[in-house]
């Protein structure tokens, strides 16, 4: 998504960051592999990926992740520069839930990915956006959790080097 996004929109760079509490999942007693270890995999996934970045600043930031204090820090560090939020479509009509949405629409324009059982779902009235055209996995963790439950294996559908990563540190204890 990550290199589609990049070609289609001629960006300068896609900048993947690790959210340090999902808030919106942890809110809800959702269980959610620590952060350090989410950041570890979505390096060895970008691994050699020419015009891809991983950030760490909500990690380091620390506390609840919000897009609208990631969005003001990337306003801040380069106020010219044109921002972009990657979603994908089955959380687009939720934006407005978001924390302090008035903030992300200010500054970024979102840009929605349609995913399986979830196309044509676009953010609420009020967003700017833009739909990317493609075709992309539909791999969600709970979906890679259930494959690696009933005897899969995340080397199927993931980097060999993030599989490495699921297996070393366990992640869905059934790891085969």
């Amino acid at each position: 998504m990550a290199r589609t996004a990049l070609l289609a929109l001629g960006l300068d760079v896609v900048v993947l960051v690790v959210a340090n509490d999902p808030w919106q999942k942890t809110a809800g007693g959702q269980v959610v592999t620590p952060a350090e270890v989410r950041l570890a995999m979505v390096r060895a996934a970008a691994t050699g990926m020419s015009g891809i970045e991983v950030d760490d600043l909500e990690i380091l930031r620390g506390g609840p992740s919000y897009t609208a204090d990631t969005i003001a820090s990337y306003a801040q560090r380069g106020p010219d520069d044109q921002l972009f939020v990657l979603v994908g479509s089955d959380i687009a009509p939720g934006m407005d839930a978001w924390e302090r949405p008035d903030e992300i629409r200010e500054h970024a324009t979102i840009v929605v990915m349609d995913r399986l059982g979830h196309v044509g779902e676009r953010p609420p009235s009020g967003w700017d956006y833009l739909v990317l055209e493609g075709s992309f996995p539909d791999l969600a963790g709970t979906d890679l959790r259930a494959m690696v439950e009933a005897g899969g294996t995340a080397a199927e559908v993931v980097p060999e080097a993030v599989a490495r990563l699921i297996e070393e540190h366990d992640l869905y204890e059934t790891c085969r």
